[in-house]
């Protein structure tokens, strides 16, 4: 009997791309899968602005055993990755364990991007894992719940997870000031954007409307402004300096340092890997780099990081049964950015909405990522714990 060729594909990165990936594969003959990861939970990122406001954390985070708990062919280990050899086919990690691959999908997401500003790293929080939007949330409990509290609340960036998080603030305030019985906090908080407008990857209608909700919400917004440093309790402008109880980053990412550290594998475009029009890193043909890490055009949105990772499951079916691959198409993500509560701007290829609709909209894009990794019912609990507030 002729013996079945098993393709061993390791895929490098617990986040949207790398366990979409590993579950487009699971089961499928053929094929040993081994997904790598620095953690042993999948984050939905997306959210991590309502844990910082009171929503409970279990809403973002999903076991990965859970995830993959019916992948029988899928191995999941828990290591770092450090190193890559081309032509030994091998990665190493930092531990001194190799894993040799046939092909290899690298979706290693991103680290914070300060962009050289001094002190920023260590005098602000940042909002890229669930301990540090916890850190957060428990400073801003600290703040909120003193009696009659006006505390300055800067936040650095006003693209989605800045706006996102500005909006939650003046709600969540009250909630802790009705939980420790206490007079209203009202916290002042200020949005810093170097750009003109808020959310300047939208349309300027819609980030004009966002703008004028933030301002009914009593958001102060500081538009065309340069960060130049950050001191304790400081955020230090051109010409000025705001006094802040608390200072949030929200304005940048950039991809793992792992890609800039072999020159020789990878070729970089404004940070991120050129790859070819199958979705593999320039120059090879067994090396795939998706979602955030991968240069195209939408890349750093979830959605993309899941049509990343189909397109190339199913090219990797294709190969297994000799058809010729089919070449990668560029799509238009739906955006939306909730600002407060019940309202959200959405802008797609032909709509822009603005107001409760979209805010539903946001709602059931939430729903439709868990029914990305989890069966219907298991997805629909997930979601649902949005709507529950954490114990504080």
């Amino acid at each position: 009997m002729k013996k079945t060729n098993i393709q061993k594909i390791v895929i490098v990165g617990g986040g949207f791309a790398g366990v979409k990936t590993a579950l487009e594969l699971a089961n499928k003959s053929g094929f040993q899968v081994q997904l790598i990861s620095t953690h042993m939970n999948f984050e939905y990122h997306g959210a991590l602005y309502r844990s910082a406001t009171g929503h409970s954390p279990m809403e973002v985070v999903i076991p990965l055993k859970t995830i993959l708990k019916r992948a029988k062919n899928v191995e999941l280990i828990l290591d770092t990755v450090a190193s890559i050899n081309s032509h030994r086919k091998t990665l190493r990690s930092e531990t001194g364990n190799e894993y040799s691959y046939d092909s290899v999908v690298l979706a290693m997401g991103n680290d914070v991007n300060y962009f050289g500003i001094d002190g920023m790293d260590q005098h602000s929080f940042a909002m890229t894992t669930i301990p540090q939007t916890i850190a957060l949330r428990s400073k801003l409990i600290e703040l909120f719940k003193k009696p009659g509290a006006t505390p300055t609340i800067a936040i650095v960036g006003a693209g989605p997870t800045g706006v996102e998080l500005a909006g939650e603030l003046q709600q969540f305030a009250r909630r802790i000031s009705h939980k420790y019985r206490n007079h209203l906090a009202h916290p002042k908080v200020v949005l810093i954007e170097g750009s003109d407008r808020v959310l300047p990857m939208f349309d300027p209608v819609l980030s004009a409307k966002a703008y004028k909700r933030l301002q009914k919400l009593g958001i102060h917004s500081r538009l065309s402004t340069k960060v130049n440093s950050c001191e304790p309790g400081k955020v230090c402008l051109a010409g000025e300096d705001i006094q802040a109880d608390a200072i949030v980053w929200t304005a940048g990412s950039k991809p793992v340092d792992f890609y800039a550290q072999h020159p020789r594998e990878f070729k970089l475009e404004r940070g991120r890997v050129k790859v070819d029009k199958f979705m593999r890193a320039f120059g090879h043909k067994d090396i795939y780099v998706l979602g955030d890490n991968a240069s195209t055009r939408s890349s750093g949105m979830a959605q993309t990081a899941l049509h990343d990772a189909k397109f190339v499951v199913r090219n990797l079916l294709r190969i297994q049964k000799g058809t010729p691959a089919v070449a990668y198409r560029d799509w238009h993500p739906i955006y939306v950015v909730p600002v407060g509560e019940k309202w959200a701007v959405l802008q797609s290829e032909k709509h822009q909405i603005s107001g409760y609709a979209g805010w539903l909209a946001r709602r059931r894009a939430d729903r439709w990522i868990f029914k990305n990794f989890l069966p219907y019912k298991q997805a629909i609990r997930q979601w649902r714990r949005g709507n529950k507030l954490a114990r504080f």
